[in-house]
């Protein structure tokens, strides 16, 4: 009690803290500000990601045909987010299961000082026919929940970086990661 009393204010990451400071020290501020996941990363029900995948890849792809599996990737385009390697090991991975086979949407800036040139790096290795969609405009977050939703499986590789947001937001929405 005294060190919480001795405090302006006091910030906590998870319910079970802030509720012993609010009845330990209740004169102090206190401020929850969870350590996890908005609670908008969820698993949708199925008639909300049906809508939303007809809003959001109708204008890009034919989709109802198809039978592709659709990878997601959320994260900046900095050389330590490996967007680059992501490109060239995705290309691989067509090469031996067919180019139209799968899809990979990649939610970032394409051009980003700070990383890759990925349109480049799709030109270069022939995946400029529809095998990697580009999601640029900044969206709220349960636009993003969503597109977590209508995705197949979310890929996450950094280096030297821990387990990302993007993963655990994923994972939040019950969509299947891949990381390193």
């Amino acid at each position: 009690k005294p060190y919480y009393e001795s405090n302006d204010a006091i910030a906590t990451i998870s319910k079970v803290t802030d509720n012993i400071v609010r009845e330990v020290a209740p004169n102090v501020m206190c401020k929850y500000l969870p350590h996890a996941v908005d609670e908008e990363y969820q698993k949708l029900p199925d008639e909300v990601i049906q809508d939303f995948k007809v809003q959001a890849l109708e204008k890009i792809c034919d989709w109802k045909k198809e039978n592709r599996v659709l990878f997601f990737w959320n994260n900046r385009n900095a050389r330590r987010k490996m967007s680059g390697s992501v490109l060239w090991w995705f290309k691989e991975f067509l090469d031996e299961v067919g180019h139209d086979k799968a899809r990979l949407l990649m939610h970032t800036d394409p051009k980003d000082a700070h990383g890759q040139d990925m349109i480049a790096i799709m030109e270069r290795t022939g995946m400029d026919d529809g095998q990697i969609l580009l999601s640029t405009e900044k969206i709220p977050p349960e636009q993003l929940a969503r597109m977590y939703n209508i995705v197949d499986c979310t890929v996450n590789v950094s280096d030297a970086e821990g387990f990302g947001l993007a993963t655990l937001e994923s994972l939040s929405c019950a969509t299947p990661i891949i990381v390193n």
